[in-house]
C-alpha cells in the first residue's frame, strides 16, 4: 500500500483518526509521518493548558495572599479558610477579593431585602430609581435609545421632575 500523502513510498504508519463517530484511516510512510508528528507536536497538550492557565490566576491569588488588615492583623487566607472577617476595615483591604466572592454567593453585591417600615416608601422609591438609572446607563451603553427613552421617562415619573424639553 502506498503513502496517501506522497504517492510515492510504502505506507508503514497507520493512523486511525475518530472525530465524533466518524473514524478515517491514514496509511502514510515514515517520512511524512513525521511531518504530522511536527505538526502535532506544536498543539499545547492539556497539562500544557492548565499550566498556562494557573500561571494567569497564579499571580492575583498570590497578590491576594500578602494582604493583611493593619487594624486587626487577619490575613486574606485566613479570611477565607474562617469565613469571618475581623473589623469593618477589612470590607475595604479585601474588596477585591470579596467583590467576586458575593456576586457568586449572592448574585450581587448590593442588599435587596426588606425595607425598614419607617423608611419604606422613600427608600424603595430611592433603590427604584437607582436601578432603573443603572439600567438607563447600560440601554445607552448598547445602544438601545428606545428602551433609554422609556427608563428616563420613567426616572422622571419617579422622581417627580418634569422637566421634558
Amino acid at each position: 500500500m502506498k503513502c496517501e500523502s506522497c504517492n510515492k513510498k510504502h505506507a508503514t504508519v497507520h493512523l486511525t483518526e475518530i472525530v465524533g463517530t466518524a473514524k478515517k484511516e491514514r496509511h502514510l510512510c515514515e517520512d511524512c509521518a513525521q511531518g504530522i508528528n511536527k505538526q502535532l507536536a506544536k498543539i499545547p497538550s492539556p497539562t500544557e493548558i492548565l499550566t498556562s492557565l494557573i500561571n494567569q490566576v497564579a499571580p492575583e491569588i498570590n497578590e491576594m495572599s500578602k494582604i493583611v488588615c493593619p487594624v486587626c492583623g487577619l490575613s486574606y487566607l485566613e479570611f477565607r479558610s474562617h469565613g469571618r472577617l475581623g473589623c469593618p476595615m477589612d470590607y475595604t483591604i479585601f474588596r477585591k477579593g470579596l467583590i467576586p466572592l458575593l456576586e457568586k454567593m449572592h448574585g450581587s453585591t448590593q442588599h435587596v431585602g426588606k425595607v425598614p417600615s419607617m423608611a419604606g416608601k422613600e427608600l424603595i422609591k430611592k433603590n427604584e430609581l437607582m436601578q432603573l438609572r443603572n439600567e438607563l446607563n447600560k440601554a445607552v451603553e448598547k445602544e438601545d435609545y428606545e428602551k433609554a427613552a422609556e427608563l428616563r421617562d420613567r426616572i422622571y415619573e419617579l422622581s417627580g421632575d418634569t422637566n421634558e424639553d
